[in-house]
């Protein structure tokens, strides 16, 4: 057995893949990659995925023609249903998440360009040798995704390339007599085919595949990025959906409808993770080479979540329907979202959050509620946030283009805010300099108490709020306040800064609003920031419980720094009724730029 000794193409070949070539041409001479002769008057070609499009351009040979009257991949709708305990957003649209370890690449658009095959996916390449102006049929193989096995051809041949999955691990079904194959019945089947011919000769390109989608992938996803807990379990049903296969001309790759049309079972069990361990955002599939529209009804219930605290969250009274057209086209994805998002507390027609926002470093959705709302006499440094600061204990830039909202963070994107002046003067009595509140310099005779309101625990809470829920606790089923204290004074060389309470823990309630106040009369000079005050006040005559809007001096440009000192508060969020329009514009995506 002869080896080819050729110390030159040793050099060459090593300086090749020290340049990080990823693709390795058929063997020259009459050797194959491992050295073994090969027969006389043939190659060798390698065989390689590329990965799967995403895009919504491949329109599949078959399908209905852009001018259709039915919605298309690309159309959305997207609106926010209010429940009992949660709420949800619904959208039909065409991103589908990944549900792989590796996440795929995406356009400018946010379209996914391409994704990968799973190591271990079955596929099967189809060889068509040229005679003249015809294709005749020669041979086919099949390929294990992750495997390299070289395949023997003749040289100075042309050929054409077929290749099909059904992007699983199941073996794919050879040719039988004809070019007519049908396909099995709720699988993605993924077809691609060569463009040009392929003449073999010594140094012929390894074929690199990307495939397309034939039939039309309906990804139901149901997640609970806005209840900020992975789902333990659920009572889901779908209804409503269908499936039909199709036989797929090999030469052409047109389908021919079958005409029966089966129901695949669909439960909680059939929602997989779109990524590993995050049991947070869960997505079902199923296929079909109908595009007859479908009317989706999806129920859930007996919703069970984990929250940060370890604890579980079940909604036993609480149940999600929903019914949502979907219009089918082959080759594209469809998704219907069902976003739960933790409900509010309304009161005077505010919609509050049930507890203060913190952030979770690390986490995909670092911005959330508080698991419950009760005092804790250890202070969470991931809840304190400067004046218009989205990161916890640091001082915002000073540049309005560098200031995001923290609760615009929560997903979805948006739907929360941090309150304006006005909506914190709907739950307060009066106004002062946030020192006087805080030194007692106003209530220093007879306090006057804020209507609605009283002590629990530590906490200032108001009656009259609606939207409690049994699964959550007494302490986040009325609008309640902790007295979590704050930071008035800050000293710093960087925008960083520590948490230093001092006695103000257990003895006030505070958090931001979003407005500025410049008022000379009132602060006396510079710029002031609004916030929320609420403490018991002792007087004289008597006490009360009071609530405040607080006015504070903000320091531009400390130090120099190009930051804004300002106290360290809580934050409390309140939904932006903005939402239902910016979220119907377009480009509008419920995953927050964080």
């Amino acid at each position: 057995m002869k080896k080819t000794n050729n110390l030159a193409s040793k050099f060459a070949l090593a300086a090749f893949f020290a340049l990080g070539a990823l693709a390795v041409t058929s063997c020259n001479k009459d050797n194959n990659e491992s050295g073994q002769e090969l027969p006389a008057g043939n190659s060798q070609i390698i065989v390689r995925i590329a990965g799967i499009s995403d895009g919504e351009n491949n329109n599949s040979k078959g399908s209905k023609s852009s001018t259709s009257n039915h919605k298309t991949s690309s159309e959305k709708s997207i609106e926010l249903v209010s429940g009992n305990g949660f709420d949800a957003v619904i959208a039909v649209d065409n991103q589908v998440p990944s549900a792989s370890k590796t996440p795929s690449l995406r356009a400018a658009n946010g379209t996914p360009v391409s994704s990968n095959m799973a190591a271990g996916t079955k596929y099967r390449l189809f060889l068509y040798k040229k005679e003249g102006a015809t294709y005749t049929y020669d041979n086919s193989y099949e390929f294990t995704v992750g495997q390299e096995t070289p395949i023997q051809v003749k040289k100075g041949v042309s050929y054409k390339w077929v290749a099909l999955s059904y992007n699983n691990k199941e073996a794919v079904a050879d040719r039988g007599a004809d070019d007519q194959l049908l396909l099995p019945e709720n699988k993605d089947i993924l077809f691609a085919s060569s463009t040009a011919d392929l003449t073999i000769g010594d140094n012929t390109s390894p074929i690199n595949i990307t495939f397309n989608r034939l039939f039309s992938r309906i990804g139901i996803e149901l997640n609970t990025k806005g209840m900020f807990g992975p789902m333990n379990s659920a009572a889901v049903t779908v209804t409503g959906h269908s499936t039909k296969t199709a036989t797929v001309d090999l030469t052409t790759g047109a389908l021919v409808l079958a005409q029966a049309a089966h129901t695949p079972e669909i439960s909680f069990a059939s929602f997989i993770n779109t990524s590993e361990g995050d049991a947070s955002q869960k997505i079902a599939y199923y296929y079909t080479a109908d595009e007859t529209p479908q009317a989706i009804k999806v129920v859930v219930k007996d919703l069970n979540i984990k929250l940060d605290n370890g604890t579980n969250r079940v909604f036993s009274t609480s149940t999600l329907s929903q019914t949502q057209a979907i219009s089918p086209e082959r080759g594209k994805n469809h998704r219907l979202l069902l976003g739960l998002t933790e409900s509010a507390l309304t009161r005077d027609g505010v919609q509050w959050s049930r507890s203060n926002l913190y952030y979770k470093a690390g986490d995909a959705t670092p911005y959330r509620f508080n698991p419950t709302n009760d005092f804790n006499a250890i202070a969470d440094p991931r809840a304190y946030f400067s004046f218009k600061g989205h990161l916890p204990m640091t001082l915002a830039s000073n540049d309005p283009k560098k200031q995001k909202d923290p609760c615009a963070l929560v997903y979805p994107a948006g739907l929360w805010k941090t309150p304006t002046a006005s909506q914190v003067g709907a739950v307060t009595s009066r106004a002062g300099l946030l020192g006087d509140l805080l030194g007692g310099v106003l209530d220093l005779v007879l306090p006057s108490k804020t209507k609605g309101t009283s002590e629990n625990n530590k906490a200032l809470e108001y009656a009259g709020a609606t939207g409690a829920n049994p699964a959550y606790n007494d302490s986040q089923n009325v609008l309640r306040f902790n007295y979590n204290g704050s930071q008035t004074k800050i000293s710093v060389l960087s925008d960083l800064v520590s948490l230093n309470l001092g006695n103000t823990q257990g003895k006030h309630a505070a958090f931001w609003s979003s407005s500025e106040l410049i008022d000379l009369s009132l602060l006396g000079t510079g710029v002031g920031a609004q916030s929320f005050i609420g403490y018991k006040a002792s007087g004289l005559l008597g006490s009360a419980t009071i609530a405040s809007t607080g006015a504070g001096l903000l320091n531009i440009n400390l130090l120099g720094l190009d930051v804004i000192s300002s106290e360290l508060m809580n934050v409390r969020c309140v939904r932006d009724q903005s939402w239902d329009i910016e979220s119907v514009m377009p480009g509008y995506n419920p995953e927050p730029a964080l």
